[in-house]
């Protein structure tokens, strides 16, 4: 379930790249600002940074049209995100939160203040329900992670029906791109690639759509039926490990790619403990491989955690690199030879697959 992961992505990790627009085509910013002299608008994507006088709490300037950045205006202490997007926009900043409006219903603008409205509003939703049903004292335990699973599943596919519309309504402005880092670990086979490759020419030039493809690349050299990849890691100064260690052995071997600091892994060890438990021996054997963590953390954890099989710690970005892993836990099965037989492997999953191979 990668729901709280994909919730909290913020959108100005995106990177920036140049987009050239014509001289005549801009967006003209207008507006009222009665606590502040100036105001700042700043286009990366253009390196267009300039400062605005306010005369009598009223502002205007005229800037490029720019479809593939967030650009960001300042008043005083008041801020607000938008799209330069050759629309009239209107920012009002004699209230607390910045009113933006657009002289345009095709507005980009206008459209990405309404995704982020949703966004927030159902986050919000989403936490007062799981509040609720935390602190209903009529509920079992039992009865408790039961509604909250339920609920997590129906958020998660009503939040990633919401966000890949977006991405396909905005195939030519970075909102598709706002939308998609927030659902593109969801996407199913070719789905990614197929989104992707339908970009416009500017936005494939980003950092974050590079990553993407690197790593659907990855993963179609990792996919289920090819053979392990290996690597190597230094576990601890003058120290190290291989992959083939453990992978291509004679066993089928249960792979989790898992850190710490991540709730959603921890959730899954008793899961794998039950496998471990009942299928562990000549010809099966689980190996965890910590990523993205602290070595110190990793060990901590561990020992919390009560995991007693083979572990890789200090393996950082290597393994996720090499097979396209881009949330954790990501848990894989591989053969007796080395070969992935199943990839992405979560709750009673895990136990259902392995049972199809180790009586």
């Amino acid at each position: 379930m990668k729901l709280t992961h994909n919730l909290f992505v913020a959108a100005a990790a995106l990177a920036v790249v140049a987009c050239g627009p014509k001289q005549s085509d801009v967006t003209v910013i207008s507006g009222t600002a009665p606590d502040a002299s100036e105001v700042h608008v700043l286009v990366k994507d253009i390196q267009l940074d300039t400062t605005v006088a306010v005369n009598e709490g009223k502002f205007s300037v005229e800037i490029p049209k720019c479809l593939t950045s967030l650009a960001i205006i300042e008043a005083g202490d008041g801020s607000a995100q938008f799209i330069s997007d050759g629309t009239k926009l209107n920012f009002d900043f004699s209230s607390e939160e910045p009113v933006i409006t657009s002289d345009s219903k095709n507005s980009i603008t206008t459209r990405f203040e309404a995704f982020n409205k949703w966004n927030q509003d159902f986050i919000s939703e989403y936490r007062s329900n799981l509040a609720e049903i935390a602190n209903d004292e009529t509920l079992s335990d039992e009865e408790k992670d039961s509604k909250s699973e339920e609920l997590t599943e129906k958020a998660h596919d009503e939040y990633n029906a919401y966000n890949m519309k977006a991405v396909d309504e905005n195939l030519d402005n970075i909102l598709g791109l706002v939308a998609l880092q927030n659902v593109y670990s969801d996407y199913e086979g070719n789905e990614l690639s197929e989104v992707l490759d339908k970009l416009a020419p500017g936005l494939q030039e980003l950092r974050f759509v590079k990553t993407l493809k690197a790593g659907v690349e990855s993963r179609s050299k990792t996919a289920e039926g090819m053979m392990f990849t290996d690597f190597e890691v230094e576990e601890t100064p003058a120290k190290f490990v291989k992959f083939s260690d453990y992978i291509g052995k004679g066993k089928y071997v249960l792979v989790d790619f898992w850190a710490s600091w991540c709730g959603p892994c921890r959730a899954e060890i008793p899961n794998i403990k039950d496998v471990y438990a009942k299928f562990h021996g000549e010809n099966f054997d689980v190996l965890s491989v910590a990523v993205w963590d602290e070595v110190d953390d990793t060990i901590e954890a561990a020992k919390e955690l009560g995991i007693e099989w083979n572990q890789i710690i200090n393996a950082q970005k290597i393994p996720t690199d090499i097979y396209g892993i881009e949330g954790i836990p990501h848990i894989i099965l591989f053969g007796p030879d080395g070969t992935i037989l199943k990839r992405g492997l979560r709750g009673p999953a895990i136990g259902e697959e392995v049972a199809k191979y180790v009586k």
